[in-house]
């Protein structure tokens, strides 16, 4: 019997101490094992996974890969906020019963990762009368509180886009609306912001919004636009003087002392098309040209790309033949008449967009600057690529 209470005693050590071990591991710990077998000293670290955000627009449910463990964060893009509050249930809202949908957000759940249901506004006055009508705001919550419960999420991504004004949301009215969504039951709750409100913000008003809300997602693109009167990089690490760029963003998270595990830098998927007047870099647009979303799928197929070494992005540029018709008016007797007639132009085209280089680039100086993680606008813009596969080691490593 003696020897009996001996053995229990031992195994109940041997538990407490493997107990211990894992408690502190898994607070970031480091563990010296000595393995007696090849006395050889061994270093556990457990690594502290980053956030990996994916954003899905309703456009897009059908279109992307199942993922699994590559992505942490899935984020329905997303149900629009009405400016009575009540949400707005339109063909695109309603996919978030799609069969595509609900197996894609099934396997994320399956994975370990968490569901994220976004709300979006985009309109600076409608955004004015929500923020300081009560009940707007006692309706939004409401609703969006039932979502998350009925749609068992494990939280709320706010995509209120003030457009005129990128520091707008920084302001005490929109933290106290944050604070609102806290209180109201919606579980984690993570904002979109604009480079610019990093870049142009306060350090005391972004301190504020880092401890209203679980998580600030830098939109990290877009520099460039096709409204833009010269091409450009979508999403450059650096930039000629004037010019904004990530690492402007980064300098800013780390001047101000933001709270990094809080702090997201979203990337593109895509990038942007322009016709311009020559084929040099940064070129203007022509007069009447356009710009075009340029999907990473398609960008693959590019010939001809060239690595910028300041921006560390790709860009492309080529010529296309295109068939054009003018009207040309001419007389026969007193009579006037018109007819089309076909002309063919050379244009000059250029493209800016993202691939595995520079897009690992972007996640290398994330992990640098120790932030929560990175998210990827959009998925199913890079198709039946691997390309958040290949991404995921360098996210994780």
């Amino acid at each position: 019997m003696k020897r009996f209470w001996v053995l229990a005693g031992i195994v109940v050590t041997v538990e407490l101490v493997v107990i211990v071990v894992f408690w502190y591991l898994s607070r970031g710990g480091n563990l010296d094992l000595v393995n007696p077998l090849v006395n050889k000293k061994i270093t556990g670290v457990i690594q502290k996974r980053e956030r990996v955000v994916g954003f899905l627009p309703t456009w897009m449910i059908g279109k992307t890969k199942v993922y699994t463990d590559e992505i942490t964060d899935l984020v329905f893009s997303g149900i629009e906020v009405q400016v009575d509050g009540g949400l707005l249930w339109d063909v695109q809202s309603k996919k978030i019963d799609n069969d595509n949908y609900l197996n894609l957000k099934q396997s994320i759940t399956n994975a370990g990762g968490k569901n994220f249901l976004s709300i979006k506004l985009f309109d600076d006055n409608n955004l004015e009368k929500l923020v300081v009508d009560a009940d707007a705001r006692l309706k939004m919550m409401t609703e969006v509180k039932d979502m998350v419960e009925t749609g068992k999420f494990d939280g709320v991504n706010v995509d209120f886009e003030y457009m005129s004004n990128p520091t707008r949301i920084l302001d005490d009215d929109f933290g106290g609306l944050f604070d609102q969504m806290k209180q109201s039951g919606w579980k984690e709750v993570s904002v979109d912001v604009f480079a610019n409100t990093i870049i142009k913000g306060d350090k005391d008003r972004l301190d504020k919004l880092a401890k209203r809300v679980d998580q600030i997602i830098v939109m990290a693109y877009d520099f460039h636009r096709p409204g833009s009167d010269y091409a450009g990089f979508v999403a450059p690490m650096t930039a000629t003087p004037g010019e904004r760029s990530i690492n402007e963003i980064l300098q800013k998270v780390v001047e101000f002392g933001l709270e990094k595990e809080k702090v997201v830098l979203a990337f593109p998927l895509y990038g942007y098309e322009w016709v311009t007047i020559d084929d040099k870099i940064g070129s203007a647009q022509v007069t009447g040209g356009y710009g075009r979303t340029v999907q990473y799928q398609e960008s693959v197929g590019f010939t001809g790309t060239t690595f910028d070494d300041v921006a560390q992005s790709p860009w492309s540029t080529w010529t296309e033949q295109v068939q054009k018709n003018k009207v040309v008016y001419y007389k026969v007797g007193k009579k006037t008449y018109k007819k089309n007639v076909p002309y063919t132009v050379t244009e000059i085209h250029q493209a800016y967009f993202e691939n595995e280089q520079s897009l690992a680039v972007k996640l290398e100086a994330v992990k640098q600057a120790q932030l929560a993680g990175v998210g990827f606008w959009a998925l199913g813009y890079e198709g039946k690529t691997d390309l958040i596969k290949n991404l995921k080691l360098r996210i994780t490593n």
